[in-house]
């Protein structure tokens, strides 16, 4: 038998071959390995020309990969019944040495999730393109290698073994000695090779310096400057060099997916072993004889109930492995998934509450679509035993090299002969060095995206149910409560506001030879604005008070031209009247839309804010849909930033089309979606409850801020359960240099990780040392929690920050986690606006 015909053998057989004596007797670790790879089959390639060097290669017996892009130009799967998928049926099912491996150009750009789910997508387009393949012999098609374009920094492919891809081909663009990466769960990825020039054919040299591996490039794209002819017989002198080397012993032809076979990479084959065990009514506490042999061999499984045929399981394994004997360790158990939620998340019905991890569904047959679907479920093919259970169907039901769970029910094991047959089966499977058994658990944790990122999609995904609840109406000593602390905040704005002007100061600092900070910027207008609409709300105010106090405000925002440009100042003085910079931030501006928009809303003054937003030369800050900030006269984009997106809606309100960087959504399924956004936030930063909660209140929750709020505060309880500290992050002033700061949550960080900023972005401030010690408590985000989400922890912040934060001078700005010590002589208007936005949204939304 020749060596090739041997390795396409262990396709079916491998699992009962000892790999490491296998690769010593009949491969060598001398002999160089050589991979033919045919790229750039599409829906444009030449069938003939592409036939012409099939066969040629078919004829030798030289095994080939064929790289093929399953998509047309408009990006549509091809149809069977394409000339290009046709060919390729045919020789799949004519017994050629051809292997298929589809194309997915960026996939080394793409973070872990989206290539596990662009290696499913693609997998199942070119499974639909070939589908008559598997329709005809019944059993799925092996396709364990997938090729890209190479990039400068590629990222790490592990995630793509879920979609049972094992070998990354990153294709050249000049040639160059192959290097090869292998990682922890057994994907490889191969780097440079041979450009084969068939005009002007160079033989594969073997001397001292040959590499222990090539990869031999051939270009369909290449193949039709060639006639038919002529490209024959360059095939053929190509082909018999590559014969020539491996008779004389300097290469060994092999197909890509061989690869994992090689020593060097230690390719281990993952088995789970499921045991279903009788109906519910029918189980004792005695384990099943199965089970008894399962424990005897020490093989982990993990188990549930046979409810009799079934064309698909369900479980959900938890991806959290504990770090230490005192952590909760949740099991693997049964669920029904029921259908698809309208937002495109699987609805699961289940007995337990779920962890941190992802449903899995165990399918079996030629269908089942192996890896992470757009639902977010990960599917993993199963086997189940072949009946009547003898040596030869379980030989056979345990062979190959693909990861599998295997289905073992206690019915088909009764008696003595069954369970020997299997126990001889395990133990010779035992043996074979290319598979080992594990748990579903650290199956799943080989198979599923890792990082920061993945991590805390899981655990949100986890924590939804424990969000969902529903307003309830307050007690009467809340609202009395509430009235408190919204009367509390009223007296900063009653206090400081100048008379002359109606400004009201940005900070204050009451303490001896403290003083009054007379700047403000728009950003700090609209919270008084928005606060004095909140006062009337809640009969704080009266009309004809309110109407003088925005009387006096707006023309104080007239703004000012510069560079033929009028826009809203950088900063105005509190104590002159339209006097201040001729900067503009887009950010604040922002701000100053979506509270004059507050305004419109809930106000006589409609026509007039009209006129005065009119005015503004707001198109000519935006470029290319971005908004951008004026500083000494210079654009500068305000798009990287998490006020974006809030600037963004607030800008449409009144006319503007602007663009924002959470909107990542479009195209895609709601895990994707969130996804996206999750890796669009990392870009920009840490991320805080302000703008997001705010929107929530002006604007009306976006989808985007929905779902960050859920990530921001699900991670803040977590914090809390875990240390007892209580932790709300958001941006504001403190008592002491650098006396303002933004904190929020590092999602991208490895751990758990409240981050710090300042406006100045001095590095002195972002130590670990500095954020201990000054990660602060923020009173209006306090009371932003108690107004948008509904919890238990939500009150608690309130009841913290009206206990230790309230002063003579309206709320102190925040309170320092680790000494629980207020800002108490330092408050700011945007601190007690917001809290009485919030006051004024929480006694309107719960009767």
């Amino acid at each position: 038998m020749k060596r090739r015909t041997f390795l396409k053998a262990l396709g079916v057989g491998a699992a009962l071959i000892p790999v490491k004596t296998f690769a010593a007797d009949f491969i060598g670790a001398v002999t160089p390995q050589t991979y033919p790879v045919i790229t750039g089959i599409d829906a444009s390639t030449s069938v003939p020309h592409l036939i012409a060097v099939l066969d040629t290669l078919w004829e030798r017996n030289i095994p080939v990969t064929c790289v093929v892009s399953p998509f047309d130009a408009e990006g549509q799967v091809l149809s069977p019944q394409h000339p290009v998928a046709r060919v390729l049926a045919g020789y799949l099912l004519g017994g050629s040495g051809i292997e298929v491996a589809p194309f997915q150009a960026d996939l080394a750009t793409l973070s872990q999730h989206f290539q596990a789910r662009a290696a499913h997508n693609v997998l199942n387009a070119l499974r639909e393109m070939l589908n008559p393949v598997e329709r005809t012999l019944g059993i799925p098609i092996r396709v364990q290698t997938l090729a890209c374009h190479d990039v400068t920094r590629p990222a790490s492919p592990t995630a793509v073994r879920s979609a049972g891809v094992f070998n990354i081909l990153s294709l050249p663009q000049k040639t160059a000695a192959v290097v090869s990466e292998t990682w922890e769960n057994g994907v490889a990825r191969l780097f440079g090779g041979t450009l084969v020039d068939l005009a002007n054919p160079v033989t594969l040299a073997a001397d001292a310096r040959t590499p222990t591996q090539n990869v031999a490039y051939l270009s369909a794209n290449a193949f039709s400057d060639f006639s038919i002819e002529d490209l024959t017989a360059a095939a053929e002198l190509f082909a018999e060099s590559l014969v020539q080397q491996e008779v004389d012993g300097r290469a060994s032809l092999l197909p890509v997916s061989d690869l994992q076979l090689r020593d060097a990479y230690d390719f281990k084959r993952n088995l789970c072993l499921h045991l279903l065990e009788g109906a519910s009514e029918t189980l004792s506490d005695t384990p099943s004889a199965l089970a008894n042999l399962l424990d005897r061999l020490k093989l982990p499984y993990s188990s549930g109930v046979d409810a009799g045929p079934e064309d698909e399981l369900a479980i959900w394994v938890p991806t959290e492995i504990p770090t230490s004997e005192n952590d909760a360790n949740p099991q693997p158990h049964t669920i029904e998934i029921t259908g698809v939620s309208a937002n495109g998340t699987p609805t699961i019905s289940t007995t337990r509450p779920l962890s941190a991890g992802i449903a899995v569904r165990l399918s079996g047959g030629a269908t089942a679509r192996r890896g992470i679907g757009e639902d977010g479920v990960l599917t993993l093919r199963r086997r189940d035993l072949t009946r009547p259970i003898t040596a030869e169907s379980l030989q056979t039901d345990f062979a190959g090299l693909q990861d599998m769970v295997i289905v073992l029910r206690d019915r088909d094991f009764t008696d003595d002969v069954t369970l020997t047959l299997l126990e001889r089966q395990l133990i010779n499977t035992l043996r074979a060095p290319v598979t080992q058994f594990t748990t579903l658990t650290r199956q799943i944790e080989c198979l599923v995206p890792n990082g920061p990122l993945p991590y805390r999609y899981r655990r949100v995904a986890a924590a939804q149910p424990e969000l969902i609840s529903q307003r309830e109406k307050l007690p009467d000593q809340q609202r009395a409560e509430l009235m408190e602390d919204a009367r509390a905040a009223w007296r900063y704005l009653e206090q400081f506001t100048n008379p002359k002007t109606g400004l009201c100061p940005s900070t204050v600092d009451s303490s001896p030879g403290g003083r009054l900070h007379e700047a403000v910027t728009m950003w700090d207008v609209g919270s008084h604005i928005n606060g004095l609409v909140a006062a009337i709300q809640i009969g704080l105010l009266d009309e004809k008070g309110f109407e003088t106090a925005i009387k006096k405000i707006l023309p104080n925002i007239a703004g000012r031209v510069s560079q033929d440009r009028r826009l809203p100042q950088g900063w105005i003085r509190t104590d002159r009247a339209r006097w201040g910079n001729k900067n503009f931030d887009g950010s604040d501006a922002g701000r100053l839309l979506a509270s004059l928009d507050n305004l419109r809303r809930h106000s006589g003054f409609g026509e007039q804010l009209v006129e005065l937003v009119g005015s503004y030369d707001l198109d000519k800050i935006i470029i290319d849909g971005e908004i951008h900030s004026v500083t000494e006269g210079e654009l500068h984009s305000s798009y990287v930033s998490h006020s974006a997106h809030y600037s963004a809606l607030a800008f449409r309100r009144w006319g503007h089309a602007a663009r924002s960087p959470y909107e990542v959504y479009a195209g895609k399924s709601e895990p994707d979606g969130q996804m996206a956004l999750l890796e669009a936030v990392a870009r920009i930063g840490p991320i805080g409850a302000e703008p997001l909660l705010l929107e929530g209140l002006e604007l009306g929750m976006s989808r985007q801020s929905a779902y960050l709020a859920d990530v921001l505060f699900t991670t803040q309880l977590e914090d809390f359960r875990e240390t007892g500290r209580l932790i709300c992050v958001s941006e504001g002033p403190i008592d002491t240099s650098p006396w303002f700061l933004y904190q929020g949550l590092q999602l991208d960080a490895e751990t758990r990780t409240w981050a710090m900023d300042t406006v100045g972005s001095e590095p002195e401030y972002r130590t670990p040392e500095f954020r201990d010690e000054y990660l602060a408590v923020s009173s209006k985000a306090a009371y932003l929690w108690s107004a948008m989400q509904p919890h238990s922890y939500s009150d608690t912040l309130r009841e913290y920050v009206r206990n230790t934060a309230k002063t003579e001078n309206g709320f102190s700005s925040s309170i320092f986690v680790k000494s629980g010590r207020p800002t108490r002589d330092y408050t700011d208007l945007n601190t007690n606006s917001i809290i009485l936005q919030a006051i004024a949204h929480q006694l309107e939304t719960s009767g």
